[in-house]
């Protein structure tokens, strides 16, 4: 069912999918109340996922149930992310589940955050407005890019389709941050860790990783091949902690952050060599430039126990700072160049 408001213009454009129709009737409550949000609510992930084919213009914003009869909320969310028209929408999970492996599943698959029922009116109101500010700096995003391609008539090499735009606040200047599928905007990966942070016996570990003199390899190539490898280096990371249990995130300066759940696999003492050799079998092309594994430097991690509210920018402060420890390679100029 969709509830407009005659006269009123809508914030966003959002579905709502839960087959409890009291929770449906509650979010329908709190966004009226709040906010003349365009609402469309669904009880079945089926017609769900139907509407979200056909729907145009596409919905800003996606609430989506983990437990549903049909068809898993975690699946339908890798299928939605599928779906061109949203591939970096908000996908808001909803969930009675509380563990840090539901919440890890759900962040693999494309959730941008994640809400715990039983819920109330400010949670849904405060997370509902981060996923606002994340529709309009998409959209102050694509208008900046087709300004761009506009007046250059060539395309910026960090717009696509398929990089996630970067949300971040916390970082001196967006133009630092490299956006490639694999790597979560750091605002959604922010969300991540304060979820984690608060399950009980998380056994998560956050840590920073880098290769050193990565300057000198951007120079050896183009944007584009740059780019390549630096996503290759990504999925190597996945590869050797796990996919499912680690999420990753640009931290500026070609320094990548790692959230990981996998314990006792946590950094071996060959997991440099490990990482280099994922690396070469990822990246298709020949590299030209002398990189062993010994370029490869990991950060100390930091272990994440439970807690009411991590602080997510000291956290990530303090892991950039175990690595510049070891690395020794400070602020590589690569970046500047790479954006223009």
């Amino acid at each position: 069912m969709r509830l407009q408001y005659a006269g009123v213009k809508s914030d966003m454009k959002i579905i709502a999918v839960d087959d409890d129709l009291v929770s449906l009737n509650l979010l329908s409550d709190f966004l009226q109340k709040e906010r003349h949000h365009d609402l469309t609510l669904t009880s079945s992930a089926s017609a769900a996922l139907e509407t979200l084919q056909k729907e145009d213009p596409p919905f800003d914003c996606i609430l989506l149930d983990i437990e549903m009869p049909e068809i898993n909320g975690i699946e339908v969310c890798r299928e939605i992310r599928a779906l061109e028209a949203y591939n970096s929408a908000p996908i808001l999970m909803i969930t009675k589940y509380r563990d840090h492996v539901s919440i890890s599943q759900a962040f693999a698959n494309g959730a941008t955050d994640y809400i715990k029922k039983p819920f109330d009116a400010f949670e849904v109101l405060t997370r509902i407005n981060v996923a606002e500010r994340l529709v309009q700096e998409r959209q102050a995003a694509i208008d900046s890019y087709i300004a761009v391609r506009n007046i250059t008539g060539c395309k910026p090499p960090l717009a696509s389709s398929n990089h996630r735009q970067d949300s971040d606040a916390l970082f001196p200047s967006k133009a630092m941050q490299i956006q490639l599928e694999g790597l979560l905007p750091i605002s959604v990966f922010q969300n991540y860790l304060e979820k984690v942070a608060e399950t009980e016996g998380c056994g998560a570990n956050l840590f920073a990783v880098r290769i050193r003199e990565i300057n000198r390899i951007f120079a050896s190539t183009d944007a584009a091949g740059f780019l390549k490898f630096f996503e290759a280096f990504t999925w190597a990371l996945k590869a050797e902690f796990g996919a499912e249990d680690t999420l990753l995130s640009h931290a500026g300066n070609g320094a990548i952050l790692c959230a990981t759940t996998t314990g006792s696999r946590f950094v071996t003492e060959g997991a440099q060599a490990s990482i280099h050799d994922k690396l070469q079998s990822y990246y298709s092309q020949r590299w030209h430039f002398d990189l062993t594994s010994e370029h490869i430097v990991l950060g100390h991690p930091i272990r994440l126990n439970k807690t009411q509210k991590l602080n997510f920018k000291r956290a990530v402060k303090a892991a950039v700072a175990r690595l510049d420890q070891r690395s020794g390679d400070m602020a590589p100029s690569y970046i500047s160049k790479l954006v223009g």
